[in-house]
């Protein structure tokens, strides 16, 4: 038998995404070939371990965040995969986030909440944070909607997560318009957006509804109330970084310039954005009761039923305040159920068809690839978070 790949593993291991990405690449590592790996724990933006000047391996798969990180990888000669999302080119092929992906389900989201108010709490250091800002802007323009966007004087002076930054915040929030729906660069800076909600005696989500990205599951059960967060597909990234260093190992060349882009998988909804926020009191009931029941096959029909008016009446509403139908309203729920247990369970797509109030898989299947261009199997190959878990 040949000798074992010796790879390094220069990711932290102090967020969920991190966690994530080396989960992803011990699934290739499962489904392929095994690796010697040498990995320590580190926290994000560390500087290179000192054992890698003298270390005598195969690959690296990294996060390559600077440029100073860039030029200690590229002196080793090694075949080098950057997961890092910080920059706008990498010397090396990289496998990163979608951010504009990211961005885009976060519009839909609080779109799709009724609000005609929206901000974006980023943090103007990385880039990630910057290009999820812009599409989220650009995506609320198409809807002829305005984004107020955060400035932090203090975390520009590296002081991210103090105090004096959470009051910064605070000021910002109490300026804005209310209701509105606030979409944070990632979960961390959503946890302070709560925290400035809970100084100023803001209601969440009536007031402010809130969302994160990573769903970093400790982080957003432990805020108060939890907090929603849209989850993107590390593990997924950091598989298919393995992939790519293998076959980079074995003497492809892959440009430096090659970039995969890994697109999110959903929202993962919790109280901090549970909410639905538009002032027409029949056009809200219809909207909870969708919430409430579109898995159980209910029909436009039976939200009349709920809901008293007449159909015209009750369409005419909806594109107003929503900008489509109630049939598109239920179409959207039952997805999204669908998305969540192709994701997160292991239950047929017969089953899945079923508990998302589809009529049958095959018609589970027309609709699913009509919304997201993938059939449902497609679709949990792709983003199936719990691969190898056992």
């Amino acid at each position: 038998m040949s000798e074992a790949k010796k790879v390094a593993l220069l990711i932290e291991t102090s967020n969920r995404y991190g966690r994530d990405l080396l989960y992803g690449v011990r699934d290739w590592m499962r489904e392929s070939e095994g690796w010697a790996v040498r990995f320590t724990e580190q926290a994000r933006r560390a500087p290179l371990p000192s054992w890698l000047s003298d270390w005598r391996g195969d690959g690296i798969i990294a996060r390559v965040d600077s440029p100073t990180i860039a030029k200690a990888l590229k002196r080793t000669g090694l075949p080098v995969v950057d997961v890092s999302a910080e920059r706008f080119a990498s010397e090396f092929p990289r496998v990163s986030i979608d951010n504009v992906g990211v961005a885009q389900l976060a519009a839909e989201h609080l779109v799709g909440k009724g609000f005609s108010h929206f901000a974006f709490c980023g943090d103007a250091r990385f880039l990630w944070s910057r290009q999820r800002g812009a599409e989220f802007r650009r995506r609320l323009a198409q809807e002829g909607l305005r984004v107020v966007n955060f400035s932090s004087r203090v975390g520009r002076g590296g002081r991210s997560g103090s105090d004096a930054e959470n009051r910064e915040i605070a000021e910002w929030l109490a300026r804005l318009s209310k209701p509105v729906g606030v979409f944070a660069c990632y979960d961390g800076r959503a946890q302070q957006v709560l925290e400035a909600c809970q100084l100023l005696g803001l209601h969440v989500p009536d007031e402010v509804a809130v969302l994160g990205v990573d769903n970093d599951e400790v982080l957003c059960e432990l805020c108060s109330p939890p907090l929603s967060s849209v989850q993107p597909n590390a593990r997924r990234t950091g598989y298919e970084a393995a992939a790519m260093l293998a076959r980079m190992m074995r003497g492809e060349r892959i440009v430096a310039a090659a970039t995969r882009m890994v697109e999110p998988v959903r929202v993962v909804e919790r109280q901090s954005s549970d909410v639905v926020s538009v002032a027409d009191e029949k056009v809200a009931a219809a909207l909870k009761y969708i919430r409430q029941h579109a898995c159980e096959g209910v029909n436009v029909a039976d939200v009349l039923r709920a809901v008293p008016m007449s159909r015209t009446l009750l369409e005419r509403k909806f594109k107003a305040l929503l900008g489509h139908s109630p049939h598109r309203q239920l179409v959207q729920a039952k997805v999204e159920r669908a998305k969540h247990l192709l994701v997160e369970s292991e239950v047929s797509i017969a089953v899945v068809a079923d508990l998302a109030g589809f009529e049958s898989p095959s018609y589970l299947s027309v609709v699913f690839r009509r919304e997201t261009g993938e059939s449902p199997y497609a679709f949990r190959v792709k983003h199936r978070t719990d691969r190898g878990r056992s």
